[in-house]
């Protein structure tokens, strides 16, 4: 692990991305309560590969992993301010390495951010939608997850 802190100090940008990251989790969680109050009394709960639903139940199956989803969010949005940093890469000393942290920072708020998105979605989806005709949605949100990383793993390797 890396001895190079990510963050030493908040700043003003820190400081609204933090408010902003929070208000937008508190959004989603409205709405989620207010796709549940509007939920039939059966839904479904788990989906095969072809999006077909395979398994069914209340509404309010939805909350345990939409709380395990907020936690992720949240320890990603966050740990930038945890000691020792949040990402394992080999930061090394000199001019590329505050181009790392930042690209760092960048990619935990980015997986934060998606998170909640994803969220939102699947909750979206079993709750609101009639029709579960495709697992193309979720391919498309599991590979921009995937693609974000990817580059900017890259990033940050070629900014040293």
């Amino acid at each position: 692990m890396s001895k190079v802190k990510l963050r030493k100090a908040r700043t003003s940008k820190d400081i609204i991305f933090d408010s902003v990251f929070l208000v937008l989790t508190a959004a989603v969680w409205g709405i989620i309560a207010w796709l549940i109050s509007r939920a039939p009394d059966v839904v479904p709960t788990h989906f095969g590969p072809s999006g077909d639903p395979d398994a069914y139940g209340p509404p309010t199956a939805i909350i345990i992993p939409s709380v395990i989803m907020t936690v992720v969010a949240l320890v990603c949005a966050f740990s930038i301010y945890f000691p020792g940093g949040s990402v394992n890469l080999p930061f090394v000393e000199g001019p590329g390495n505050e181009r790392q942290k930042r690209l760092a920072v960048m990619l935990m708020r980015i997986v934060a951010l998606m998170m909640l998105v994803i969220m939102l979605f699947i909750a979206v989806y079993t709750l609101a939608l009639k029709d579960h005709d495709s697992i193309m949605p979720v391919v498309v949100i599991v590979g921009a997850m995937i693609g974000v990383s990817l580059v900017f793993t890259v990033l940050m390797y070629r900014a040293r």
